[in-house]
């Protein structure tokens, strides 16, 4: 079954017993013109990453919010573990942050993933990404899948120590 979906179809599969929601999001911009970002919402799971090394990144889910009002920047980092969970830490930055947010998303080409969702009902989010990530020439960038995480792990180190 296709329907609209941010401009862009939407396909669904039944699979046992569950429905899986998908979007190539090959007709989502890729290219983002705008550097300044009003807005990021980011949540990535290193649940089910073997890192080469053990560090405090591995075995934890991620969710990190930033946003511009009146030339300031409100962030906020959270993180649970299957075993543990931090406490979240709320903190406001100057304008300079969302310059170096803007460059991880540059450097890490996240516009390539503009679009595309993959979902499988009853998966727990544990698994996957999500990208939200507004600019303030109405452009934006979105892309969510629950059972994979297709940000690079260089780019999740970053923006945890950028929030952190």
């Amino acid at each position: 079954m296709k329907m609209g979906f941010r401009g862009c179809g939407r396909n669904t599969d039944n699979i046992d017993g569950g429905v899986k929601t998908y979007n190539s999001g090959e007709d989502s911009p890729k290219v983002i013109a705008s550097t300044e970002i009003v807005s990021f919402k980011c949540e990535f799971s290193l649940i089910a990453v073997v890192l080469e090394k053990e560090n405090e990144l591995g075995g934890r889910i991620y969710t990190l919010d930033a946003k511009a009002e009146n030339g300031t920047v409100k962030c906020k980092i959270d993180w649970y573990g299957r075993e543990s969970s931090g406490a979240p830490k709320e903190f406001t930055a100057d304008a300079l942050f969302m310059m170096r947010l803007w460059k991880i998303v540059s450097k890490y080409d996240f516009a390539q993933h503009n679009g595309y969702v993959s979902k499988v009902s009853g998966l727990p989010h544990m698994y996957g990404a999500k990208l939200d990530i507004l600019y303030a020439s109405g452009e934006s960038i979105y892309a969510y899948d629950n059972q994979d995480c297709f940000i690079p792990l260089e780019a999740m180190r970053e923006l945890v120590e950028l929030f952190s």
